[in-house]
């Protein structure tokens, strides 16, 4: 910025203006000296690369969009001895708060808060299933969710170990405690991999902008469903269907293999916990579709059809069932596999995220130097669980557990 001598003239001219009839010029030079330090205290400001505006606030870490980040990323792994300040800045900063684990020894960064922020919401956007979960913020790598040893209430207990008893007049009242117990989420590394050109990378950073985050955010939500659902619980999440809390429904007797019929979706909805009733949803495979299109209810010598729209196949199929939201999807297991169809309160699943370090990438031009593309790594910390550690035996139906994850066992 410079002042000419134009902007004092005028600058001078404005303010004996507003101070006219009665000019008093010691006042007006009060008045322009106050308006010239305003005009010269941001020249006075240092503007360093990778620098935000000094009070550590910038949630872009000095770069204008997620695509610039990725290219300084890029170069770095051309050139490590010539590495963006910024990206160093990032790694400074996030070292001085506690946050950081190191930088990685192969060139790792983290994402700035700005766009991994966006990012994240992206993926939750896109994922049937994240946004449904209890949300479990993290700030070390493990923690300890205390949940009501309440699964067995057949003795009349509640909550593990609470009692009431109706008692005659002056009768003892016996002294009741709760039971706790832990559910403890140890986060695992999730790493997911774009690739992208590099004439793009040099080149277009327009284009750049939406493909990589379409590339990251599409493969996160995908991997967190099929985790969700399939985890094993070894190095990542334990999904719902090899939870201890999964309640499995045996078929009915004489069902063909590799059927679903209307009396084992009312045996599943029969064994759904009654708390999870609101949040519960409906997920089955893509291929169960004409199983359930098919589906009828026994009336005297015939049926009627459960699923299809009384119009029958000229209407809009159903995507609902029972009158909760069915969402197919390819992560449930094919048909006539345990897992086909699974009805699911995810209120009740415990998602732990890392906050703070949050996303890291890396990147490498060897893995597809042949194709001339640069590979970007993305890595995150996560992990998850049921909140119940098994299913819950009711009062008085001591034979028939309820569950808020209830799904078909396999129909061969």
């Amino acid at each position: 910025m410079k002042l000419t001598q134009e902007d004092l003239n005028k600058l001078i001219a404005d303010e004996v203006k507003k101070l006219e009839p009665s000019v008093d010029m010691e006042e007006v030079g009060k008045v322009i000296d106050g308006k010239l330090k305003e005009l010269i205290k941001p020249l006075e400001k240092k503007v360093v690369v990778g620098q935000d505006d000094g009070d550590g606030s910038d949630p872009k870490g000095g770069f204008y969009n997620f695509a610039e980040f990725a290219q300084a990323v890029a170069k770095a792994e051309k050139n490590p001895r010539n590495i963006d300040k910024r990206l160093v800045a990032l790694e400074t900063k996030a070292a001085g708060s506690g946050l950081s684990e190191g930088v990685d020894s192969e060139g790792g960064f983290l994402i700035p808060t700005e766009f991994r922020a966006q990012l994240l919401k992206l993926a939750e956007e896109k994922s049937n299933l994240m946004a449904r979960c209890m949300d479990v913020p993290m700030a070390t790598n493990s923690v300890s969710i205390p949940y009501i040893k309440g699964v067995d209430r057949s003795g009349g207990y509640i909550h593990g170990a609470i009692k009431l008893y109706w008692l005659a007049e002056e009768g003892a009242k016996d002294e009741t405690k709760p039971k706790f117990g832990l559910v403890t989420l140890n986060l695992h590394e999730l790493a997911g991999l774009a690739y992208t050109s590099n004439q793009i990378l040099e080149d277009s950073p327009i284009s750049l902008q939406p493909l990589l985050t379409a590339c990251f955010s599409d493969a996160f939500a995908w991997t967190m469903d099929n985790v969700l659902l399939n985890g094993t619980g070894a190095g990542q999440p334990m999904g719902i269907l090899v939870a201890p809390c999964l309640i499995g429904i045996t078929k009915e007797t004489g069902q063909a293999a590799d059927t679903i019929v209307f009396e084992n979706i009312v045996k599943m909805e029969s064994r759904l916990l009654p708390a999870s009733e609101q949040n519960a949803i409906y997920l089955a495979n893509k291929n169960t579709f004409p199983q359930l299109a098919m589906m009828t209810i026994a009336v005297g010598t015939g049926g009627v059809p459960v699923y299809l729209p009384a119009g029958g196949a000229s209407g809009k199929p159903y995507k609902t069932l029972m009158g909760r939201p069915l969402i197919f999807t390819e992560h449930c297991q094919k048909l006539g596999d345990k897992g086909d169809i699974v009805l699911a309160d995810f209120s009740q699943y415990l998602l732990g995220q890392k906050r703070g370090r949050g996303i890291k990438v890396d990147t490498s031009m060897h893995l597809k130097f042949d194709y001339d593309q640069m590979a970007f790594r993305f890595t995150f910390r996560v992990d998850g669980q049921p909140w119940l550690p098994s299913a819950v035996t009711p009062r008085y139906a001591t034979t028939d557990t309820l569950s808020p994850f209830v799904t078909l066992n396999a129909r061969t």
